[in-house]
């Protein structure tokens, strides 16, 4: 075999990655909501890509359950069911509590900094009521504990479910009991981890996330409700 044939075309490739990064980013930030239409002329004015390299992202979306297509509608971000809740939150407690326990018996010291960090920017960004920075610091909680489990088949799997609740995060991190409930319960696995209590650090992440179930169930009843009520009154 030639293996002249098997030369990447890198400038192609990171093209096609960032964006990947750019779209992947304005789904997760809520600037594409659930249900809308993402068509494909303006997603190349937007980010001045061919069509080519938004078809091919939009497909790499879709195998990363962020965008949905439909026949003889094209594609559109994915929204999430009650019963999709239901399904990605179960999942993500057993990989939240798995990567926590794993993370409290190794204790790696550049995670149990992460932690913190993210701990006490958790704090300073409710306190200034700035609902991006919390969702941030909240992902970079996760993520610092899913990196120090030391597990990499874990944390592949964790990304892909944790950021298909995106939107979910962003609607109840909004919400200041939410917040003051994620903070209380930040800090407990925070501490469970750095005292190398690997139960108690699985319980309470399976607890934190089962939390976030009701209120993500809560969310898209209030949200159904509307819908409804604004089918009726048109």
């Amino acid at each position: 075999m030639d293996t002249a044939s098997l030369q990447v075309a890198t400038q192609v490739v990171t093209l096609r990655s960032a964006l990947g990064d750019t779209l992947r980013a304005a789904i997760l930030s809520g600037h594409f909501t659930p249900g809308q239409r993402l068509v494909e002329r303006e997603l190349c004015e937007l980010t001045g890509a061919s069509r080519a390299s938004v078809r091919e992202t939009l497909r790499q979306l879709e195998a990363e359950g962020l965008v949905v297509m439909r026949p003889h509608r094209g594609p559109s971000v994915t929204a999430i069911s009650a019963e999709d809740a239901r399904h990605l939150f179960g999942v993500r407690g057993v990989l939240q509590g798995y990567a926590a326990r794993l993370c409290a018996e190794l204790r790696p010291p550049a995670a149990l900094e992460a932690i913190s960090d993210a701990t006490a920017e958790l704090e300073a960004a409710a306190a200034a009521a700035d609902t991006r920075r919390i969702v941030a610091a909240g992902d970079a909680f996760h993520h610092a504990i899913a990196e120090g489990s030391g597990n990499p088949v874990l944390q592949g799997m964790f990304v892909s479910v944790h950021n298909r609740l995106a939107l979910l995060r962003n609607l109840s991190m909004a919400r200041p009991a939410r917040v003051r409930d994620g903070i209380t319960a930040y800090q407990a696995i925070r501490d469970a981890i750095h005292d190398g209590d690997a139960p108690r650090a699985e319980a309470l992440c399976i607890r934190h996330n089962d939390a976030g179930l009701t209120t993500a169930l809560r969310i898209l009843a209030e949200s159904e409700s509307k819908n409804i009520g604004e089918a009726k009154a048109g």
